[in-house]
Order: C-alpha cells, then sequence, then structure tokens
C-alpha cells in the first residue's frame, strides 16, 4: 500500500492530573440550581477530562458555592477557570493565598492597571524553587522595571548563575529591560552575552537580536541574525522578508509587554506531554497581556494540535493578521490544520495570495498542491507542483524530493504512468533512502505485475528506515504474492494487518493470500471485514470485483 507523505483522583491536586488521556463526549449541559455538591464535582471532573474548559469551570464552581471552604475544590476550580479564561478567576486567585498560579493571575491583573508595585510584590512572593522558580526572576525583574526601578531589575537577573539552565535567558532580559530603558551601554554587552549562548538563535532572541542591530546602525548583521535563525527553522522561512522589513522595531513596548515575553519564554522551555497543561497555561498568560504577541500564538497552536483540539489552533491562528510578520508561516500552519478536518479548500486563496507576495518560495504552491491532491484534484494538484518546482530551478535542493513526489502521485493517477515513474525516480536521486518513496514505486511495479525481483528489494530497502509502518509491511506481502511466494506473503501479510488492523486495503490482501493459498472460507470471511470497514468507493470495488472473479458471496 502506498502511503502520502505528510480531574482528576486524587485529592492534591496537580496540574499533570488534570489532563486526562480519556476520550469522550461533551458534558451536554451546564449545572442547575439544584445540582448537589457531588453532582457538580463529578460533572466538572469530567468535563475538565474531556477538554470541555469553560464547563468545566461553571460546574467547579457550581460546586464551590456548595462547599466554600473546601481548599482542594478551590484549587480544582482555579485550574479550570484558568483554562477557561474565566473572569472568576481572579476571585478564586484572591482565595488561594501563596499559590503560585493565583500569585500570577493576581499579579497580571495589576498589569493591566498599570500597578507594577504590587505585581513586583505578588512575583518576589512566588517560590524560588522548580519550574515557577524558572520564570520568578524574570517576572519580577519586569515588574520592577515598570515600577521605575530599572537598576535593581538587572542587577536582579545579572548576579544569576549564567552558566545555569536559565542563565542566558536572564541575560537576554536584562539586556532587553535595559534597551527598553535607554541604557544602551548596560544593554550592549548583555545581548552579547545571549547572542553568545546560542548556536542557533530561536524567533524570539532572533528577533531581539536583529532589532538591537539594526536601531544600532547594523543592518547588515541584523540581517544575518534573522537569515541563520530562519536557515535553523524553515517553517519560518517565508516570514523572512517581513521580519526584516521589521527589524528596527523594538520587541519590548512596555515593561507589560516583557512580562508576557517572560511567560512565553517558560512555555516554550517545557517540552514534556505532562506539562502541556501548564504551558496552556502560560501562553494564555501571555496572551492576555499581549494579545499581538504573534509567536505565542504559533506555539498555543501547535499545543492545541498536540491535544487534538485542530480546530481551535486554526481559530488561535486566524487571529494573526496580514502585516504581522508572522502572518505567513500562520496561514501555512491553518491551512496544514484545515486541510486535515477537510477544509483546505478554505485556504486556496490565501495560499494563491502568499505564492504571489513570496514569487520565490515554493512551499504556498506545494501546500496548494497538498490540498487539492487530498480533494482528488489531481490535474490541478499537478499544476500546482509543476509551479512550485519551477521555482526551485533545474538543481532543486534535496528536500524537493516531496514535490516531485506529490506531483508523481497526481501523474499516476491521472493514469500517466509513464511520467509518474519517471518523477518517482528523480525523486529518488534527491533522495536515495526516501520510504515512501520506495514504497510507493515498489508497489506501483506490483500492482502492474512488473520488475517484481526489484519491487521486492525497494520496499524491503524502505523497511530497512521504517520496519513497523503497517503500508510498508503490506506492500511487501501483495509483492510477494505477485510473486507467487504465498507462505512467506502469508506471514508478512498477517503482520501488517496486525500494525494496521482498521485498513481496508490491507485485510483485503490478507484475503487475497488466503485464497492463493486455497483456504476459500479464511479469503470470505476476510473479505467480508475488509467490506465491514467502509473501504473508499475505488477499493469497495476491487473487494466486490474480487468476490466475484472467484464466484464468492460476502455474506454466505
Amino acid at each position: 500500500m502506498a502511503p502520502g507523505p505528510k480531574i482528576l483522583r486524587r485529592a492534591a491536586l496537580s496540574l499533570a492530573l488534570l489532563l486526562s488521556a480519556c476520550a469522550g463526549g461533551r458534558a451536554e449541559t451546564g449545572p442547575s440550581p439544584t445540582t448537589s455538591l457531588y453532582g457538580a464535582f463529578m460533572a466538572g471532573n469530567y468535563a475538565a477530562a474531556t477538554g470541555h474548559e469553560a464547563e468545566a469551570a461553571n460546574f467547579f464552581a457550581t460546586a464551590i458555592a456548595r462547599d466554600p471552604a473546601n481548599r482542594d475544590l478551590l484549587r480544582r476550580g482555579f485550574i479550570a477557570a484558568l483554562l477557561a479564561r474565566s473572569p472568576e478567576r481572579i476571585a478564586l486567585a484572591k482565595r488561594l493565598g501563596n499559590d503560585p498560579l493565583a500569585l500570577m493571575v493576581r499579579a497580571n491583573a495589576a498589569l493591566e492597571t498599570g500597578n507594577y508595585a504590587t505585581a513586583a510584590q505578588d512575583f518576589a512572593a512566588m517560590p524560588k524553587f522548580g519550574v515557577t522558580g524558572l520564570v520568578r526572576p524574570l517576572l519580577l525583574a519586569w515588574a520592577e522595571a515598570g515600577a521605575g526601578k530599572t537598576g535593581t531589575a538587572i542587577a536582579g537577573l545579572t548576579r544569576l548563575d549564567a552558566a545555569a539552565p536559565f542563565g542566558p535567558v536572564y541575560a537576554l532580559n536584562a539586556a532587553l529591560i535595559a534597551d527598553f530603558a535607554g541604557r544602551e551601554a548596560e544593554a550592549a554587552p548583555l545581548y552579547r552575552i545571549a547572542e553568545r549562548a546560542f548556536p542557533a538563535p530561536n524567533l524570539r532572541l532572533a528577533q531581539a537580536l536583529a532589532s538591537w542591530q539594526a536601531r544600532q546602525g547594523n543592518t547588515e548583521s541584523a540581517y544575518a541574525v534573522l537569515v541563520h535563525m530562519a536557515a535553523s527553522h524553515p517553517d519560518l522561512d517565508l516570514a523572512l522578508p517581513a521580519l526584516e522589513r521589521n527589524a528596527a522595531k523594538p520587541m519590548i513596548g512596555s515593561a507589560r509587554d516583557g512580562v508576557a515575553e517572560a511567560y512565553l519564554t517558560l512555555a516554550g522551555s517545557l517540552g514534556q506531554p505532562a506539562q502541556a497543561l501548564l504551558r496552556k497555561i502560560l501562553l494564555g498568560f501571555a496572551l492576555e497581556l499581549r494579545p499581538d504577541l504573534s509567536a505565542a500564538r504559533l506555539l498555543q497552536a501547535n499545543l492545541d494540535v498536540s491535544l487534538g483540539k485542530r480546530a481551535s489552533a486554526a481559530a488561535t491562528l486566524a487571529a494573526i493578521k496580514p502585516g504581522d510578520p508572522l502572518h505567513a508561516p500562520a496561514v501555512m500552519q491553518r491551512a496544514e490544520i484545515l486541510d486535515g478536518l477537510g477544509k483546505g479548500a478554505t485556504m486556496l486563496p490565501a495560499l494563491a495570495a502568499l505564492a504571489k507576495s513570496h514569487p520565490h518560495s515554493a512551499a504556498p504552491l506545494t501546500l496548494a498542491g497538498d490540498i487539492e491532491r487530498d480533494a482528488k484534484h489531481y490535474a490541478a494538484a499537478r499544476a500546482l507542483y509543476s509551479r512550485a518546482l519551477a521555482r526551485l530551478g533545474p538543481n532543486p535542493p534535496g528536500s524537493a524530493w516531496a514535490i516531485i513526489y506529490g506531483r508523481a502521485i497526481t501523474e499516476d493517477k491521472l493514469n500517466d504512468w509513464p511520467q509518474a515513474d519517471a518523477d518517482l525516480h528523480r525523486a529518488l536521486a534527491l533522495d536515495p533512502g526516501q520510504p515512501f518513496v520506495l514504497n510507493y514505486l515498489g508497489y506501483s511495479y506490483a500492482l502492474r505485475g512488473i520488475h517484481l525481483a526489484h519491487a521486492q528489494k525497494m520496499i524491503e530497502q524502505a523497511l530497512q528506515v521504517d520496519p513497523n509502518e503497517g503500508a510498508i509491511i503490506d506492500s511487501l506481502g501483495y509483492t510477494l504474492l505477485r510473486r507467487g511466494k504465498i507462505a512467506h506473503a502469508m506471514r508478512v501479510q498477517i503482520r501488517a494487518v496486525q500494525r494496521a488492523p482498521d485498513d481496508a486495503e490491507v485485510n483485503a490482501h490478507l484475503a487475497d493470500i488466503f485464497y492463493a493459498a486455497g483456504d476459500r472460507l479464511a479469503a470470505r470471511n476476510q473479505w467480508a471485514r475488509a467490506l465491514a470497514l467502509h473501504p473508499d468507493p475505488a477499493e469497495k470495488a476491487k473487494i466486490e470485483a474480487a468476490l466475484k472473479r472467484h464466484g464468492i458471496e460476502a455474506g454466505s
């Protein structure tokens, strides 16, 4: 087969426990005036576990009203209110004392009224150890800077261990604070410390360094930093022209912006699945303080996708408007997400606009080709892939194998096998061990009954790269069947079905092998199973044709 490329259980609440792996339906209604404490508590847990934060917040609010002195219940309701961004989070934070997240919420509320001194007091009360201990110095320093205590803020960061994991981050923020306050002599060496600490700058570091260099008149150095960043992060390549145009713009416009930056920094450093909930809360803080912080929106969208909330991710990205330096990568990411939801066609005009405004980039045309191919508009997809390749010139980079491979698939679907065969070999020339291409080419040969020994070798080579991919195992089983190696094919195909038990084509191939082995009953049952898996119309027609060809009734 040829695939395409492409809450709580304990009284002591922890953020990790809030995130349940449980899937399920919605909590269909909110609490009624007669909902009991236990009913509200259980409904809140269920809503939280299934990712319905607003409903969870409402149910916990009802439970808290029934038992207002229950501190564990307060914490649960507070976390639910945070995730739902409910106004109740501030009132609950005031009741939770020195809980770290409660302190952040109270400080954020103070920042929104310009009360930096109160925010600094709340940040200073945070624990000095653990995850929150990492971000505490940044939050405190920015609040102090907002309160006019620039020297105190810079000193608080520069006296921290520069060799510690967060040391370069502290140096960068000290530089940003000095820069924000107009203390250029202090900012310059701190920027150099931060720059030397990172072999490849991330987006926000690159923007900070480029802004500093451009405002010092060093435009070539500014652009070099951004180019280096884009080379290390290809998904941001489309943003490069806009980032260069905006290079001289200061990254921080207020101390409140700096606090938002600190939250983004910590969220970006938390990569473990168990930390997903905390990342979401921190990104929420960043965007509440600075809704235009597009880097936070990109990270939030990635997090939502990982949590299975693709519609939410698309909505988050839609808020990044034209004119924002990160608009182009946001459009690309949103198009990929919506394509996965079957709505990719809605993004074709935006991708066409990107292709026009970025005439040297193949990426928008390639993604548009993928969307058209997924919609089975093969002629349109083929044309888009060809336009994308034309932009890469006569000597495309190795990564262009994917574009050529995509075009080959459309050519195959359009019954232009000679051109598809040629393109598949071009793709292999760019990436000789590419398992997708090896598998597609080998399986295509097997379907046509040609070059079968060579087909088997190619598929076996693909399996060396990805030995557990069910689609490639299926290709090998089918090729062995075409070669008449029935016993070997049977062993391989059973393993393919184990890897892809719900794939109709894989199950149908096992039926073919059963029939070739003379086991008519097993073949009939396996074809019936394949039909029960609701194959697409083309595969269904193939299975029904096999049954008719062999004189077998599916239900007999």
